[in-house]
């Protein structure tokens, strides 16, 4: 290719060089160190080269042997005029320059550096992975987001090859001095994020293994112990039936106690799910916490209220509110801050309960009236098998001691938490495989 004189590039100077039939390189004197040059095309379009030679030496081979490399001169395209102006085309050569005289390719580097995402693409990918895949459950995945949306945006600009202890660990102090909670959450999230950014080959190694959320302030949270009585579950019932609340919201807090499942699942209870003739309720796995299907047996009080919600329909949600859609899972959630503030506010002193103890009490009375063995408990509540071999072999179901337990429990529910007990009626115990009344 024909190459002109070198000349100090002006803008001017660079505007008045004109096309020919074939390209030509102008050297621009000015730059330092040289080899900057400007190539002019047939169309009229000039581009900025940076032309260096990658300095000789000895490099490692694979088998761990020294081998010599060679000097070798290549030319690297920086961008167009005038996108790329004068100035900025100096720089990109000096680091071009600089890579080259240490033995490294800039090409391959502005390669890798291409290659290599921002955490904010990086969380974007993963988390689009993960739903594609379906890896985690909607509530899991929609939890990563939110901490990516409002804790570790800071670091979206960052490349990921760029990541280090000392650039996450200030973002970490700076949100445990708000919600220590979340800061371990945000570890947890960021964490995996960059996992799965050691697998696409992005980094080599896991900047946040090592980090303990405790060094940053991110101290656990407390794990809950409340559990209500069957008197306080009384309270919670007579309350919620007196109250002003949304029918749909009194019935899913209703069915919250009669069940003992999750908030989520019973917000988002589809009709389709139900098999109310043989008192079942179907929880397909894309709406399970542990991402596996099961079988929720329902008491006829809770299949009685379920019918009072869906009446004709034949589809959709069970608990339709005002808007035409389901309940969100955060309303059942302020019904009891709520009444626990409110008409129940010396209960809620005692015992400052939430919509998950409802579920813990539940739990816990199988076991203490019903006599209900800890793993059929576990089993009613959906708990994932901690037990890598129990859970590889062991599949039984406990249809029968399931459906069992939660007819018990709904005639103790109508007993003792939905009426007044009387004098001589006391909570159902189990004897000899069967529910009586002491």
């Amino acid at each position: 290719m024909a190459r002109q004189a070198a000349t100090r590039l002006s803008p001017r100077r660079i505007d008045a060089l004109k096309p020919t039939d074939k390209p030509y390189r102008v050297t621009d004197a000015a730059s330092t160190p040289g080899g900057l040059l400007l190539e002019v095309r047939p169309t009229g379009g000039k581009s900025w080269i940076s032309r260096v030679s990658i300095a000789g030496g000895y490099e490692e081979n694979d088998a761990g042997e020294f081998i010599k490399r060679c000097a070798r001169r290549v030319d690297i395209t920086l961008g167009q005029w005038p996108l790329i102006d004068i100035e900025k085309a100096h720089a990109l050569h000096r680091e071009n320059a600089s890579l080259a005289a240490m033995g490294k390719n800039p090409r391959a580097e502005k390669l890798s550096k291409r290659l290599s995402p921002l955490l904010g693409e990086l969380m974007k990918r993963w988390l689009d992975h993960l739903e594609r895949n379906k890896s985690l459950t909607i509530r899991t995945l929609d939890a990563h987001r939110r901490r990516c949306r409002l804790h570790l945006s800071s670091l979206n600009a960052i490349p990921v090859d760029q990541l280090t202890k000392s650039t996450i660990a200030p973002v970490l102090t700076r949100i445990a001095t708000k919600t220590p909670s979340q800061a371990r959450a945000s570890l947890i999230t960021l964490r995996a994020a960059l996992a799965w950014a050691c697998h696409q080959g992005w980094i080599d190694s896991n900047p946040a293994d090592g980090m303990k959320a405790d060094a940053y302030g991110a101290g656990a949270s407390k794990p809950r112990d409340i559990v209500l009585s069957l008197d306080e579950l009384r309270e919670i019932w007579q309350a919620v039936a007196a109250s002003r609340m949304a029918p749909w919201t009194s019935a899913a807090i209703q069915l919250l106690i009669l069940t003992g499942a999750r908030r989520d699942e019973v917000a988002g209870m589809w009709i389709e799910e139900l098999d109310l003739d043989n008192n079942a309720w179907h929880l397909p796995a894309a709406r399970a916490k542990t991402s596996t299907a099961r079988t929720i047996y329902l008491c006829s009080m809770a299949v009685a209220i379920i019918r009072e919600r869906i009446k004709a329909r034949t589809a959709g949600p069970v608990l339709l509110g005002r808007t035409g859609e389901g309940v969100h899972s955060d309303s059942l959630t302020t019904a009891i801050t709520r009444l626990r503030h409110g008409k129940l506010k010396a209960l809620g002193q005692r015992k400052p309960f939430t919509v998950h103890d409802l579920r813990r009490s539940a739990a816990t009375a199988w076991g203490e009236h019903l006599d209900a063995r800890p793993e059929l408990i576990d089993r009613m509540l959906g708990h994932a098998r901690r037990n890598p071999i129990e859970a590889a072999y062991q599949h039984q179901t406990y249809e029968r001691q399931q459906r069992s337990t939660i007819k018990a429990w709904g005639a103790l529910v109508l007993d003792h938490v939905a009426n007044q007990p009387g004098d001589n009626v006391t909570p159902m115990r189990r004897k000899a495989g069967r529910e009586v009344a002491l």
